[in-house]
């Protein structure tokens, strides 16, 4: 079995050079999954954005050729962009109970992940970067911590990619299935899929296969975790320092990054009442695309022979992960 502790060993950045060859190659790229997610909509544009960037990645690499693709601009505003989907409403919708679910689900993801790293079936830093995008931040909270830091880049973001569009795929095909069988409300219906799954877009779509009011249940707990995400980037990029016993009070003071500040202004702006309820559909348009534009460079950075050295170990640990907690929470639903 390969050392999985390769996959967090820092990626190397391509030289800036080249910089309009790689403005090229990122719109060829997404242009590209756009088209074949329109002739093909059965799978999602996420997973053509992220497959043709990986192979391009892998043909540059074959020919040698140095190109760095800018995804990391549209990355950090569609983060900043997601402020604006923070609203009073959210939360009321959501309701205490859907709260408490939320919190219990990213309290065992992370005791989970924790575990697994202890029982050294995953490296610490790749084990932290599943549970920060299982535990519901998403994709992401995935490709901004890695922006963050180098050592995650690449390689490690697409293992936590796939495990959360593989996750998700998962539950948008068993749940329906499930729902009549356990006579799951739309309440609670919604509550698994925005629970459980971690990537927007499937969790809505997984609750509006049982009618509108899951669908709008499911969307406000989204919103209602998208919202704590800065704290949870800051909590994980905070982690990976020196361990807390040889710190100083000062160095216990995370850096915020900018791409949080960002968001918490939007958010704070969206609140106050700044967007009327088309502007907001315009600005999560926006961040839709954005995020689909930086999974085309995450793609491109992914080292596809190292991947292919190390196996799909990591993939099945996070999946195990992902089932047990499910499984705990869809039980818990149907009893309650």
């Amino acid at each position: 079995m390969p050392d999985t502790a390769e996959l967090v060993r820092p990626s190397s950045r391509a030289a800036p050079d080249h910089r309009l060859g790689g403005l090229a190659a990122l719109a060829g790229i997404v242009l590209l999954a756009k088209l074949a997610h329109w002739l093909a909509p059965q799978v999602p544009a996420v997973v053509y954005a992220l497959g043709f960037g990986m192979l391009a990645g892998l043909e540059a690499r074959r020919l040698r050729v140095r190109l760095a693709l800018p995804h990391e601009l549209p990355l950090m505003l569609g983060f900043v962009l997601m402020g604006a989907q923070v609203e009073h409403g959210v939360f009321a919708v959501a309701g205490l109970a859907g709260l408490a679910l939320l919190a219990a689900w990213v309290a065992a993801t992370l005791a989970l992940f924790s575990l697994v790293w202890r029982l050294r079936l995953l490296p610490r830093r790749l084990a932290g970067l599943f549970a920060l995008g299982q535990a519901g931040f998403g994709v992401s909270a995935v490709v901004a911590a890695g922006a963050r830091d180098p050592a995650l880049a690449g390689t490690p973001q697409t293992l936590a990619t796939l495990l959360i569009l593989l996750t998700g795929a998962a539950g948008l095909v068993a749940y329906p299935l499930l729902a009549p069988a356990l006579g799951l409300d739309e309440a609670r219906f919604a509550a698994l899929a925005a629970v459980s799954i971690a990537n927007n877009a499937e969790a809505i779509a997984t609750a509006g296969t049982l009618g509108a009011g899951a669908a709008l249940g499911a969307a406000a707990l989204k919103v209602a975790i998208n919202a704590f995400e800065g704290v949870a980037l800051v909590a994980f990029l905070r982690g990976k320092d020196r361990p807390a016993r040889t710190r100083r009070w000062h160095d216990a003071i995370p850096r915020v990054p900018g791409y949080v500040i960002g968001f918490s202004l939007v958010a704070a702006l969206s609140l106050a009442g700044a967007f009327d309820g088309a502007e907001r559909a315009s600005l999560a348009n926006l961040t839709h695309w954005a995020f689909f534009i930086a999974l085309a460079g995450v793609g491109f950075r992914t080292r596809l022979d190292l991947l292919a050295r190390v196996g799909w170990r990591p993939l099945a640990v996070g999946v195990a992960v992902w089932l047990l907690t499910a499984t705990g929470l869809l039980a818990w639903l149907a009893t309650h």
